[in-house]
């Protein structure tokens, strides 16, 4: 518990640290993010918070493996997830230079995937309701890749407030500390711990109105790293059928918003990755509300989600299972309403206009 506690502490210090020079840096150089019609934020801001992010947490998990002999025995068996990560923060910070191509960064982040789970990082099994736990065979592998670039892209998508991503990065990854501490999974949980930490610290600067922002050195990382907890999990636990409904779960406003957004841009034949105004929190600006109340909304959702993920410390598989799934019907039903009152809103908005 308390190489938890220095790890959180570690990584927040680092963090809160690294920003300030980071911010100085960016601004002797020029690297600020663009502004555009896309993006609510206005002046010259750095995107490069994901670096702090990142090697804050890095660095803080090297110290707790140099000083605790579990930590070091578990970094040999790490190494292949710890590839993956520099992998995908590297190509997400060129890119934050370089504006990649959106194939490069899908073969990137596919090479990330598949990099864990041919070290055996994949959902072996699935429970189903009143049948019991199923193993996917060679379904596991398709399914976690799937989930892998999913969850990476939807952190992606969803990043465009201050405070949301990391916002919903800190509670998510509190819902799997929680869990793994409970189920006394050593290192997960430091890892769980020193990604909160560096996440507060990030927060500080980012919070409306933001000083900095994460850039996709970020989110990428932590849409990879938020899809790898609950995979990390999988080798050492009996009960992974159960995993992924919580992933899902602890995820669901960054996966219903994606996903809603992807529906949206197939209905109006643009490409799945191109760029609009119409994500949740654009809908919910759209309405009238402010950020910080914006983002009251959706902490307080995630919250609830994170919530209903860890009653599996003390739920049976079927009462839980009910109850993410009357977390996802409202989640659901949350997003359909918001829809039609965003259209009701333009409805009426173009018939005052026509008067």
């Amino acid at each position: 518990m308390m190489t938890n506690l220095y790890a959180g502490l570690i990584a927040g210090i680092l963090n809160i640290a690294a920003i300030p020079f980071i911010i100085f840096v960016a601004t002797k150089r020029g690297w600020f993010d663009k502004v555009n019609d896309r993006k609510i934020h206005t002046g010259e801001i750095s995107r490069l918070g994901g670096v702090g992010i990142f090697w804050s947490f890095a660095f803080t998990l090297l110290l707790v493996s140099i000083f605790s002999r579990d930590a070091a025995k578990d970094a040999l068996t790490y190494w292949p997830v710890g590839l993956a990560l520099l992998l995908v923060h590297v190509v997400g910070l060129v890119d934050d230079f370089k504006d990649l191509r959106a194939k490069l960064k899908f073969a990137a982040h596919l090479a990330a995937a598949l990099i864990v789970v041919s070290a055996g990082y994949h959902f072996r099994t699935i429970y189903l309701p009143f049948v019991g736990t199923l193993q996917l065979g060679f379904w596991s592998y398709p399914l976690t890749i799937f989930w892998i670039v999913g969850v990476i892209n939807a952190l992606n998508m969803i990043d465009g407030l201050d405070g949301l991503s990391g916002g919903i990065s800190v509670i998510g990854t509190l819902a799997f500390a929680l869990i793994f501490i409970q189920r006394q999974m050593g290192t997960p949980s430091v890892a769980a711990v020193a990604l909160v930490g560096s996440l507060a610290a990030y927060l500080f600067y980012n919070f409306p109105p933001a000083r900095i922002f994460m850039g996709d050195s970020g989110s990428t990382f932590l849409g990879f790293i938020l899809a790898l907890f609950p995979l990390l999990a999988v080798p050492r636990q009996t009960d992974s059928g159960l995993w992924f409904y919580d992933g899902i779960t602890i995820l669901l406003i960054p996966i219903f918003d994606s996903f809603a957004a992807i529906i949206r841009r197939m209905r109006q034949g643009l490409p799945i990755m191109s760029a609009d105004k119409w994500h949740l929190h654009h809908k919910l600006l759209h309405l009238g509300m402010n950020v910080r109340g914006i983002l009251a909304v959706i902490y307080a959702l995630c919250m609830a989600l994170g919530l209903a993920a860890a009653s599996v410390l003390y739920l049976s598989p079927l009462v839980h299972w009910l109850v993410i799934m009357a977390a996802w019907f409202s989640v659901g039903l949350f997003f359909t309403v918001l829809h039609f009152k965003k259209e009701k809103s333009l409805e009426l908005a173009s018939q005052g206009g026509a008067e």
